[in-house]
């Protein structure tokens, strides 16, 4: 295995179907086509890992680190816990969700900020929402970014979100602040909890927009990725995106984990590339079974 980085790469895995049925696609192509290294690559889980998962990761030589739920209600809180884990001392730590894939080597110093990620895709939760929380926590609100997403008619829609507000399939930290940023985040995840009327139908959002009020609050200069950072399959977005470096496919997979959506001309060779990746890594590691099995 080639390491091309300085940085480690980690996820949270919980007890759900769609977590387990990720588990290879994001390992294969972590090391496949990111070509990092098992040992820059670190698997949280806040439940006991399934046997054939637990096999694998000792196989492969990645770290496997037991977590306690942060809040079981909410269970996207979970990725708070990555914080506290020291990484070896690398310089970034990349914080995904477990359903992305990579589709290459990813030039992480493209951003230089200590803080990076994806602007939300939609207005979630919208700004006047977002306006009520920063009002109420007494945290100086960040500027505002306007962004765009294709409706169901294929109309592009402008909406406006905080810096800070990403996407939480992908945050890139650098090492010397994540334990700050890990404890300011946890106290506004917390707090957001406690106040979870505060958020009305977005709740499930609470991750990310306690995120953006520990960014805020710390002042750390926070970049913006583009999509291609962390494109999702799920939802439409501009034809014009670059080839996407991450996709997100919320578990649209096959019976062999394979990204199982149709192709759009800008993702084609992605997912072909991928898929490709993923076959590869199951004959070496002789997983003919299914994601169920697996799970």
């Amino acid at each position: 295995m080639i390491n091309r980085s300085d940085f480690a790469l980690s996820c949270v895995l919980d007890d759900t179907p769609h977590i387990w049925a990720s588990v290879v696609p994001w390992l294969a192509t972590a090391t496949g086509l990111a070509q990092i290294a098992p040992s820059h690559i670190y698997v949280h889980h806040v439940c006991k890992l399934p046997p054939r998962i637990a096999e694998l990761c000792e196989a492969l030589k990645v770290h496997t680190r037991k977590i306690e739920p942060f809040d079981q209600r909410y269970p996207h809180t979970n990725k708070i816990r990555q914080c506290a884990t020291a990484f070896s001392e690398l310089r970034r730590a990349v914080l995904t969700d477990v359903d992305v894939v990579f589709t290459g080597v990813l030039p992480i110093d493209e951003t230089q900020e200590p803080v990076a990620g994806k602007l939300v895709d939609g207005p979630n939760p919208p700004m006047r929402i977002l306006e009520q929380i920063f009002s109420k926590s007494g945290v100086r609100p960040p500027r505002t970014c306007t962004k765009a997403y294709v409706n169901r008619g294929s109309i592009r829609v402008e909406f406006q979100t905080s810096l800070g507000n990403y996407n939480g399939g992908l945050y890139v930290i650098d090492h010397a602040q994540l334990k700050e940023i890990g404890e300011v985040w946890s106290f506004w995840a917390r707090w957001l909890i406690a106040n979870i009327g505060l958020l009305a139908r977005w709740s499930a959002h609470v991750d990310q927009v306690s995120f953006c009020l520990a960014v805020s609050q710390l002042q750390i200069d926070a970049g913006v990725l583009d999509d291609k950072w962390n494109f999702p399959l799920h939802r439409s977005l501009f034809s014009g995106v670059a080839e996407p470096l991450i996709m997100h496919h919320h578990a649209l997979l096959d019976d062999r984990q394979r990204i199982n959506t149709p192709p759009a001309r800008h993702t084609r060779q992605a997912i072909a590339r991928v898929n490709d990746a993923i076959e590869d890594f199951r004959r070496t590691h002789f997983l003919g079974i299914d994601g169920a099995v697996l799970g």
